[in-house]
C-alpha cells in the first residue's frame, strides 16, 4: 500500500499543478504569461501538457498495476473469510481500476481542438480524426431590448459526414453533442481579409487573420504587417468598416495608416489591400471516448465505499 500511496500522491500533485497552470496553450502564451525564463522551463519540461507527459503516464500505469495486485489480495481474502465489508473494498478497488483505465483511454485516444470557424467555410475535422467535418452557417448575437447587453451567442452549424449532413445549433453553456463529440461555444470575433505584396516584383498573398493579428506571409522580404478593423460592426452597425494597419520594419520607424474596404494602399514598398471583414465563431471540439468509464468507475468506487463502511448490525473484526 505504501507504493500505491506514493503513486497516488504524485498523480494528485500533477492534477493540482495542471489545474493551476493552463494546459495546451500555444508556446507564446506561456512566455507572455510567466516570462521568458519560467515559460521556457515549462516548455522544456513539458509542463504545458502534463497529463500527456510520459512520466505522468508511467506513474499512472504503476498505480494501475499496484491496484490490480491489491484487488487480487482482497478478492482472495473475501473468498476465505466471507466478510461482507470486504465486498465493498473489492468493489471500491474495481471502481478505481475502471476509473484509471478510462482516464488512460481519454488521454491516449481523446482529442480536443479549438477552431476559429468563419461563416460559410467548411473545416476538415475528419482529417484530425473526428467523424465529421463542420461548416459554420451563421453566427448570431442575441441582445436584450436595450441593445447594450448580450443575452446569448449562438452558432448555426452543419455537420458533414459520410452519411450526409445535418444542421444544429449550439450556444454558450449549451454544447452540441453528436457521434460521441461535444462542441462548445467559446468565443467569437472578426477576421480581417485581404492581400499583401511587396512591390515591384512580389505576387499578392491572401490573408485572413483575427482582428488585430499579424499577417502571415511566405516572402521573407515583406515587412511585418498587423491589421485591425476600424470599428466593431456589431456596435456601430457598419457592415464593412475600413481597416487600420501597422507596418513594423526591422530597424526602422513604424508606419501606420487606414485602408477602406475594396481598396489598396501603399506603405513603403508594401501594398496592402483590404477586402472585407468576416465573422468567425470560436469553437472547442472535444471527443472523449473514456468519459462513460470515468463516471462509471467513480460510481462503482462510491458504492464500494458505502458498502465498506455500511453498518451491518454486527461488530466487525478489526
Amino acid at each position: 500500500m505504501g507504493g500505491a500511496f506514493v503513486s497516488l500522491t504524485i498523480i494528485l500533485g500533477v492534477v493540482l499543478f495542471g489545474s493551476l497552470v493552463p494546459q495546451g496553450l500555444p508556446a507564446e502564451a506561456y512566455l507572455e504569461r510567466y516570462g521568458e525564463p519560467v515559460g521556457r522551463l515549462f516548455l522544456t519540461l513539458g509542463l504545458d501538457d502534463v497529463f500527456r507527459a510520459r512520466g505522468f503516464m508511467a506513474v499512472g500505469a504503476v498505480l494501475f498495476l499496484q491496484l490490480i495486485v491489491c484487488t487480487g489480495r482482497r478478492v482472495r481474502r473475501l473468498r476465505a473469510t466471507r466478510q461482507f465489508h470486504l465486498a465493498g473494498s473489492v468493489l471500491l478497488h474495481i471502481g478505481l481500476l475502471v476509473f484509471l483505465a478510462s482516464v488512460g483511454v481519454s488521454l491516449w485516444w481523446g482529442r480536443t481542438v479549438r477552431v476559429e470557424a468563419p461563416e460559410g467555410k467548411t473545416l476538415a475535422l475528419s482529417a484530425q480524426g473526428f467523424p465529421f467535418d463542420l461548416r459554420l452557417e451563421q453566427f448570431n448575437i442575441d441582445y436584450y431590448p436595450d441593445r447594450r447587453s448580450v443575452r446569448q451567442y449562438r452558432s448555426e452549424v452543419s455537420l458533414l459526414g459520410p452519411g450526409g449532413g445535418r444542421r444544429a445549433d449550439l450556444e454558450v453553456n449549451r454544447p452540441l453533442s453528436a457521434d460521441g463529440v461535444k462542441i462548445y461555444q467559446m468565443s467569437y470575433g472578426w477576421l480581417v481579409e485581404g492581400t499583401v505584396r511587396r512591390l515591384p516584383d512580389g505576387g499578392p498573398e491572401s490573408f485572413s487573420v483575427p482582428n488585430g493579428g499579424w499577417v502571415p506571409y511566405s516572402g521573407a522580404t515583406i515587412e511585418p504587417v498587423r491589421v485591425a478593423a476600424l470599428a466593431d460592426p456589431d456596435r456601430t452597425g457598419q457592415a464593412n468598416p475600413g481597416a487600420a494597419f501597422l507596418v513594423e520594419p526591422n530597424g526602422g520607424p513604424r508606419r501606420s495608416g487606414v485602408v477602406m474596404a475594396g481598396s489598396a494602399t501603399m506603405s513603403g514598398n508594401v501594398e496592402i489591400r483590404f477586402e472585407r471583414l468576416r465573422r468567425f465563431s470560436g469553437l472547442q471540439v472535444k471527443q472523449d471516448p473514456g468519459v462513460a468509464g470515468i463516471f462509471g468507475g467513480l460510481a462503482l468506487a462510491l458504492c464500494g465505499l458505502a458498502l465498506r463502511y455500511l453498518p451491518s448490525g454486527k461488530e466487525r473484526p478489526a
